[in-house]
């Protein structure tokens, strides 16, 4: 018996101490690696998809995984096959490289954009692939059923076929634009954004009002080249469709929205006094709102009022018993933003100028020639 409790004490010490290892690495890959906000770091000029779709995917069997050693020579991606996931049909496709991206582009930028600003998309939509591919956890892989990349644009980025697009719109409409893509991706192919010879996880959005957003506002973790720079739309307002938008809900509507997300606290019968203080963040974006006492974030808002930005001002208006949104923008606001590079390229802006602009501090290198560590 002796012994039988000296063992057992012996076994309670080491399961604690192996608890303690792997909830403590757990924690610091959370702080020091942006790669765990992947699952955020989506472009959200789209809205044909959710993180729904994947709650269940762990019951499919996953395919066998790609290996890295297949995409780290450079040599090799002019022959590497892209597997990608199709979240709505949920199979798999595979095909070249820029044969995606041409899907990519479309699906994500409007094809009637300048020539420059289509290549400025199809360069950070390369970069964002290579960077997947190579960062991707076991997990990730498990979501895309073995694939590289899915089509889920909150998870991913979005993509259409051709014989899709052409189905939707018409061979006559849609055979010109797509030639316009798929030369912005040929005449880009291989160039990816490297920042100190890494691929860059090239985020973007719609619209931003005068200025982007950092990352380390949105997702916590600090990217050097993911941070706030001025952009040109607010004076170009005029001419972007939906560049200002309104949303409005009475004081019902307002405080049930609140509570259904988890808001806790009373509020006064008058809801002129439910709003305090709004602070912006240095983007102008709202960094936090006070709603009866309790202060909330302005991207949390974003999300619980399904406004199109955190960029936005609340006032309540008596007569009518409405809290009004008005609301600047379209998007996270991180990157380069796809109304700005549109803007840029028409003001003879070559696709490298506005790469350069949006992404701070980084390189354009063509992994068919030159490669990467």
């Amino acid at each position: 018996m002796k012994y039988l409790g000296v063992l057992f004490v012996f076994l309670f010490i080491f399961s604690v101490a192996v608890l303690y290892i792997v909830i403590g690495e757990g924690d610091l890959v959370n702080i020091i690696d942006v790669t765990e906000h992947e699952e955020s770091l989506y472009d959200d000029t789209k809205n044909n998809g959710t993180a729904d779709n994947f709650l269940n995917l762990s019951v499919l069997q996953p395919l066998p995984p790609v290996s890295v050693s297949e995409v780290v020579i450079s040599e090799n991606w002019h022959e590497f096959t892209v597997y990608v996931y199709d979240f709505e049909s949920n199979d798999i496709f595979h095909g070249k490289l820029d044969d995606y991206l041409c899907g990519v582009v479309f699906a994500e930028m409007p094809s009637t954009f300048e020539v420059e600003a289509l290549k400025a998309q199809a360069v950070a939509a390369r970069s964002y692939y290579v960077y997947k591919t190579l960062n991707s956890s076991e997990n990730e892989r498990e979501l895309h059923r073995g694939a590289d990349i899915c089509t889920d644009p909150t998870h991913c980025k979005a993509y259409i076929s051709y014989e899709k697009a052409r189905n939707k719109w018409g061979e006559e409409y849609i055979s010109p634009l797509w030639g316009k893509v798929e030369k912005a991706v040929t005449d880009t192919s291989g160039q990816i954004i490297v920042y100190e010879s890494e691929p860059a996880i090239a985020v973007f959005h719609a619209i931003s009002n005068k200025n982007t957003e950092s990352a380390e506002n949105i997702w916590g973790g600090n990217v050097p080249y993911l941070v706030s720079v001025p952009t040109s739309e607010s004076e170009n307002a005029d001419i972007i469709t939906n560049f200002s938008t309104i949303i409005e809900y009475n004081s019902e509507e307002l405080k049930s929205k609140l509570i259904s997300n988890g808001f806790r606290g009373d509020f006064d019968k008058n809801p002129e006094k439910w709003i305090g203080s709004i602070v912006l963040n240095s983007s102008g974006r709202v960094d936090n709102i006070e709603i009866n006492s309790k202060l909330i974030s302005g991207n949390r808002m974003r999300e619980i009022f399904s406004l199109r930005s955190a960029d936005f001002t609340l006032e309540y208006k008596k007569t009518d018993d409405k809290f009004i949104f008005s609301v600047k923008g379209y998007g996270h606001g991180v990157g380069m933003s796809q109304y700005g590079a549109n803007l840029m390229a028409r003001e003879g802006k070559s696709y490298k100028d506005i790469l350069l602009w949006y992404y701070a501090g980084v390189d354009i290198i063509n992994i068919y020639e030159k490669p990467f560590p």
